[in-house]
């Protein structure tokens, strides 16, 4: 997870702005559509499991500092997800996304910015079985700051997998 992490906090400086305003998002493979944080960052290259990643808050004293991803994992349960992350993730939780039953963990990592040092960060990674597979929604944020949590509810409220695609 993470050099993934480094990877995608980097690609925030490459990726396009978002709409000002929350919108109906879809990737090009039209994998899943959801609302998009309004003001957020998108980079949605090709990646083998990343679908998207959005990075903000747009604004204040954290501005793209946080990161929601969306990934897809054809072959994979959430125990199995959740068995293969570093540090100590909670145990898994009963949630929703989308209206689906869903499952979520926390977890705490850290990792060697060349340029700052060590810096934990803080996830809260939601897993939701479909047909297609496992899609993993993930939101990443500074460990002991506020983070945009109303950003992520709204994503998990809107989350719709297609029903198919790749």
């Amino acid at each position: 997870m993470k050099p993934i992490l480094i990877a995608l906090l980097a690609a925030a400086a490459c990726s396009r702005p978002a709409p000002n305003a929350p919108a109906e998002y879809r990737p090009a493979d039209d994998s899943f559509s959801a609302t998009l944080p309004g003001g957020w960052k998108v980079d949605d290259s090709p990646a083998e499991t990343r679908k998207a990643a959005f990075f903000g808050p747009p604004a204040g004293p954290g501005a793209f500092t946080e990161m929601i991803r969306v990934s897809l994992y054809p072959a994979t349960t959430p125990e199995a997800y959740r068995a293969k992350q570093s540090g100590l993730p909670t145990p898994l939780r009963e949630t929703a996304a989308g209206g689906a039953k869903a499952w979520e963990f926390l977890i705490d990592s850290e990792f060697r910015d060349p340029h700052a040092g060590v810096k934990k960060l803080s996830s809260r990674v939601v897993a939701l079985p479909t047909p297609r597979g496992l899609f993993v929604l993930e939101h990443t944020w500074p460990a002991g700051e506020p983070s945009g949590r109303e950003a992520f509810e709204e994503l998990l409220r809107t989350f719709k997998p297609a029903a198919s695609g790749s």
